[in-house]
């Protein structure tokens, strides 16, 4: 259920202009993921139970804010591109994205086993760069309003339009007939509308996030009175967005029962004014986001301080695609072979897993447990055991390894050389 932030063509090293810390930054989402989908490393009880309550959403914020802060590197940077500059950071742009969205549905379809303990996030990445393709020329004080005002609108009007669906209106008749014909919604359930207003992720509600990370690329990230703003301004907004929230909910409603993961049910309204992680509610953005803002500005400064001593964790973010669909694969493996609740994972749902013959069927988006409820043995019993601790070690030593030999991950690499050879078509016939 978490993402990555796909920062894929920026040179590899500080000398040539990469911010260090953006890549650090981008390894904590990583072991955000790690520790929602295969248990926290090297941690049990209490301390456990926190880092994965406070990894959830907010890997997702940090990842998002970081997409955004990738879509301004790819454009400018602190300038905004005009003229021919614009057109050609939009085809790179575009491009990117729809490699983002092909390589998202190849894998969602890949992972469909995992049922709901995964939502592949790589396709929402592609349209949210599509949504931010007429954003890419504004400086920072444009896209900083821009993203308060989707912020405040945003996740409100995601909960309308998906009313309107769940009803016998015409935009439920729009959006029946263009699933019937798309195709990421016959292949994997992601389809444009998906993408956009109903699936985990929705553009609507998360684009904020990554106008936000455009307009915190396009400031002068070096600056360490800068870093100073940005981590101010993110502990004055997590402290908002969850201090309104309690002051809203408790005024004039009660706080919801259970959890909302994913979007806001639209028969529980009063959700919208609650910052439950995943849920895309404005309080959520406004904390989650406040606490990415936080951690870029530490990873930034700590990169900066501490050296080479952060190398590893800077190679492991800059593989962050990569990581991710590994990740997703491996999750995979473990829920087929039913070695997944060996990891630690919380009790309620490694009893589901090991069910057997008992495990619901009428249970939307079941994962593929398996139906005897069997458990490995031997060799592949430690490794399910241990995969936490495991998959944080190879996280950490398989990027070193490759970039010995590459300057890029593998997923990287293959989407760099796409973007700029189809892109650089595109720009020459226009």
């Amino acid at each position: 259920m978490t993402a990555c932030a796909p920062e894929l063509s920026l040179p590899s090293t500080q000398r040539s202009g990469r911010l260090v810390g953006v890549d650090v930054a981008r390894f904590f989402a990583v072991f955000g993921m790690f520790c929602i989908h295969f248990g926290v490393p090297f941690a049990e009880g209490a301390p456990e139970v926190w880092v994965a309550q406070f990894a959830s959403g907010r890997s997702t914020a940090l990842f998002t804010l970081l997409a955004g802060v990738s879509l301004a590197m790819l454009s400018g940077r602190r300038v905004p591109p005009v003229g021919a500059a614009l057109r050609e950071a939009r085809a790179r742009i575009a491009v990117r994205a729809v490699l983002l969205v092909a390589i998202g549905l190849a894998l969602a379809k890949a992972t469909e086993a995992t049922g709901f303990l995964l939502t592949v996030i790589i396709p929402f990445y592609g349209l949210y760069f599509l949504l931010a393709l007429p954003f890419v020329r504004l400086r920072a004080r444009g896209l900083g309003v821009a993203a308060v005002v989707a912020a405040l609108v945003g996740p409100q009007l995601s909960f309308v339009l998906r009313t309107w669906i769940a009803r016998d209106t015409p935009l439920a008749w729009l959006v029946s007939a263009v699933d019937a014909v798309d195709p990421g919604h016959l292949l994997a359930d992601e389809g444009f509308f998906d993408l956009l207003l109903l699936g985990f992720y929705p553009a609507a509600s998360y684009l904020p996030l990554v106008l936000a990370g455009m307009c915190v690329g396009r400031l002068d990230l070096r600056s360490t009175r800068v870093r100073c703003w940005l981590a101010g301004v993110g502990v004055v907004l997590a402290v908002a967005g969850q201090q309104v929230s309690t002051w809203l909910v408790e005024s004039f409603g009660s706080w919801p029962q259970g959890q909302a993961q994913g979007t806001v049910p639209i028969d529980h309204p009063e959700w919208l004014l609650a910052p439950a992680s995943h849920s895309g509610t404005t309080f959520e953005l406004l904390n989650s986001g406040g606490i990415a803002l936080v951690i870029l500005a530490v990873c930034l400064e700590l990169a900066d301080r501490a050296g080479r001593l952060l190398t590893p964790l800077a190679a492991a973010g800059s593989m962050a695609l990569t990581l991710y669909a590994l990740h997703a694969l491996v999750l995979t493996w473990q829920i087929v072979t039913g070695g997944w609740p060996l990891s630690g994972v919380p009790d309620f749902l490694a009893q589901l897993a090991s069910m057997g013959p008992e495990l619901p069927t009428d249970v939307p988006n079941m994962p593929a447990f398996p139906r005897d409820g069997h458990h490995p043995v031997g060799f592949l019993a430690f490794v399910n055991t241990y995969m936490p601790e495991l998959f944080l070690v190879f996280s950490i030593v398989f990027p070193l390894v490759w970039r010995r030999f590459f300057r890029r991950g593998p997923l990287e690499a293959a989407v760099s050389d796409a973007v700029r050879l189809l892109a650089g078509r595109l720009v020459r016939r226009s």
